[in-house]
């Protein structure tokens, strides 16, 4: 005990010291760099950002007490792994309370850069805490409100071409986007939120939305209620198993976080961004017995949908949803809302310190029918007014293994995905999933770890790994094999492909780190031979990204990137990209200021060799800008605190392209090769 009293006053030595020295601790604002470019694929949109910033803001909001948090509370942070949370666990339980947060160096599995990312959204209860939440933990009021908005400087042709038919120009509305979201809170017992959104284009209390904004999001939600572990009426989300069956939100997939291929079981949530489709509307409620939880919910909300046809029998034909959540020409405005979808169900799950197993069941009813289409890869697609999804998942770890998985059934097909995580040692760690996902497989609220973005058709296995071969180094890399058994679109017969990544972090100095990835895949498509069926090829994208962030002073951080891309698609002419910038950050207490800029070089041969490139944006915003062609990207954006409640952002950002003389096409191109985007955002506690 002498031993960690020792520690304990070490630790807040360095803690003061590096106060002193200006080293801001991590807080949430750099955590969302490393988690959302740790997280999408090439394409930039393999996760749904917007709700891990928001629950980031959460748990900022409401940091965990590591002397008193259990493993629900624990697996919120969602960067951990399962053995890192059974560390802490075991720790605990063996060693007593923690005296100062950190002590998490002791902790097996626990690095300096894994604490470094814990440390915004945890504290131990004693008098070092209020030295580390100066360092960068909020408080968070009873009230919140914020409120956004964005405009393009630049005419855009919707805005200037009049439908004759509809007797209103191609987009109606303000150019401005106006975004809205109030939040209420209680002590640990209710959460209330409502959130108001007009995208740019879309009428204002006019037209097509005569009664003010667009998109209209409420909920009401009471937890730790006796019986009721938690309740919702209003919309919610739901994330169960491994996301076979119903999982809203964040869902982990194939990144530079290589062992994060496990879902974690987040059950019932309130839902406050402003993706316009996916989640649920109505009631539910989660009640616990014992170590078993029993969910049960109930949905019904009208959404998009493409309206094709009416049988003589009176049935409404739709086939497909519509997803861009837009409603501004006549056409977007026509499907808006014109399918009410009815869900029920419920899961049950049973959980100790080392098994997971649970049952999860979805009920679907549509008021119009399904048409499936009428080529040969659409032999498995779903028809019909109604689809029963149901799967059983589990979790077990046994000492330094892991092991989980689900399988699922819907319209009549099944899913099964397995895998497994070992822990050797504090050096090295590995992970293993195989999935197996039908043709015919459909469930409507999935987000399954697979390369298909249609959430079927394919069989795969993935390794990955994460060595410390020695201090200050890291490395982690994946492979993944995978095959389509049927067809799909831009591929006309079964084919496989592979993705390989391989990623050193390397922290120099307390002031420099940098990293270099590696990354290689090839994708089968159909070949451009002319024929009939045509020959499948593969697209091959290569790609090498080297990048470094530095310490300049008392106020200043740098960020320095090069990245560049090879593109192969079949026999066409092979395509290559590269891209540089710098970033600039200014930050000062004295001030309540801080200063984000970055100025990027691009130069690609075509839209296949684009390069995505995360940018810090608004609170609760992100942005992955394609750049493709040549030309320059920059961006400034100022963060003032006027007061410690009240906050002000804004955020101007240019694309130039020098090869080009318009940007985008149809209704949003810009017959202008600049872009200019001015947001902002306002932000209140109260």
């Amino acid at each position: 005990m002498n031993f960690r009293c020792f520690f304990a006053a070490t630790g807040l030595f360095f803690c003061v010291a590096s106060w002193a020295q200006h080293e801001t601790s991590p807080d949430l604002y750099n955590l969302r760099e490393w988690v959302l470019e740790s997280m999408p694929a090439e394409d930039g949109i393999s996760a749904d950002f917007e709700t891990i910033l928001n629950e980031l803001e959460q748990l900022q909001a409401h940091p965990l007490d590591l002397n008193n948090a259990s493993t629900t509370d624990l697996q919120k942070l969602f960067f951990l792994t399962d053995f890192q949370i059974a560390s802490i666990l075991k720790y605990r339980k063996e060693m007593g309370p923690l005296l100062t947060i950190y002590e998490l160096q002791l902790v097996y599995g626990f690095t300096q850069d894994v604490i470094n990312r814990v440390l915004p959204f945890v504290y131990v209860d004693d008098r070092e805490t209020s030295l580390i939440r100066k360092a960068g933990v909020k408080k968070a009021g009873n009230h919140d409100l914020l409120i956004k908005t964005r405009k393009v400087f630049e005419e855009i042709r919707g805005y200037q071409v009049y439908d004759s038919s509809a007797g209103q120009m191609q987009y109606p509305g303000s150019p401005w986007l106006l975004h809205l979201r109030y939040g209420f809170e209680w002590k640990e017992h209710v959460r209330a939120g409502v959130t108001l959104e007009k995208d740019p284009g879309e009428e204002f209390f006019r037209g097509s939305n005569r009664h003010g904004f667009d998109y209209n999001s409420a909920f009401v939600m009471g937890s730790n209620m006796k019986f009721i572990k938690s309740a919702i009426v209003g919309d919610y989300r739901l994330a169960f198993g491994q996301g076979l069956v119903l999982w809203n939100g964040t869902a982990p997939g194939k990144s530079s976080l290589t062992l994060g291929i496990v879902k974690r079981q987040h059950g019932l949530k309130p839902y406050s961004s402003t993706d316009e489709n996916n989640f649920f509307r109505g009631v539910a409620a989660t009640t616990s017995l014992g170590k078993a939880d029993f969910t049960g919910f109930f949905s019904f909300k009208k959404r998009d949908a493409n309206i094709i046809d009416t049988l003589e029998s009176g049935d409404v034909v739709f086939s497909s949803f519509q997803e861009s959540g837009y409603h501004r020409t006549h056409s977007e405005v026509s499907d808006e809302k014109t399918l009410g979808v009815t869900v029920y169900g419920g899961n049950i799950s049973y959980r100790n310190n080392y098994l997971k197993a649970g049952s999860t069941l979805a009920c679907y009813h549509f008021n119009k029918l399904a048409a499936a289409g009428d080529e040969p890869e659409d032999l498995y697609d779903f028809s019909g007014n109604g689809l029963v999804n149901w799967g059983i998942d589990y979790s077990l770890i046994v000492k330094k293994v892991q092991v989980f998985g689900e399988a699922a059934t819907g319209n009549d097909h099944w899913a099964f995905v397995n895998g497994l995580l070992l822990n050797v040692n504090k050096y090295a760690t590995f992970s293993l999933l195989y999935r197996n996902l039908s043709p015919g497989y459909i469930s409507m609220n999935s987000s399954v770890f697979c390369e298909n973005s249609s959430q079927n058709n394919e069989e795969g296995f993935y390794a990955g790994v994460v060595l410390h071969p020695v201090p200050k180094i890291s490395i982690s890399g994946y492979v993944d094999f995978y095959r389509f058994p049927w067809l799909k679109t831009n591929l006309s017969a079964p084919a496989s492909g592979s993705d390989y990544l391989l990623q050193v972090d390397f922290k120099a100095t307390k002031k420099t780190a940098m990293y270099l990835r590696l990354k290689y895949k090839r994708n089968p498509a159909d070949a451009e031979s002319g024929t009939q069926i045509p020959d499948i090829a593969n697209d091959e994208r290569s790609g090498i990204r080297y990048h470094v962030n530095y310490r300049a002073g008392r106020s200043f951080t740098m960020q320095n990137r090069i990245e560049m891309v090879f593109v192969q698609a079949g026999s066409a002419k092979a395509s290559t990209g590269f891209m540089v910038y710098h970033d600039v950050r200014f930050e000062s207490e004295q001030l309540h200021l801080v200063v984000d800029a970055r100025l990027a070089w691009f130069n690609t041969g075509d839209y296949s060799a684009r390069i995505y490139a995360y940018e810090h944006d608004l609170s609760t915003g992100f942005s992955f800008t394609p750049l493709y062609d040549s030309g320059l990207r920059s961006y400034i954006m100022v963060r003032y605190n006027l007061s410690e409640n009240l906050s002000f952002r804004v955020r101007l950002s240019n694309t130039y392209f020098s090869n080009r003389q318009e940007i985008s096409s149809g209704w949003d191109r810009i017959n202008n090769p600049t872009r200019t985007d001015l947001k902002l955002q306002l932000a209140l506690k109260f």
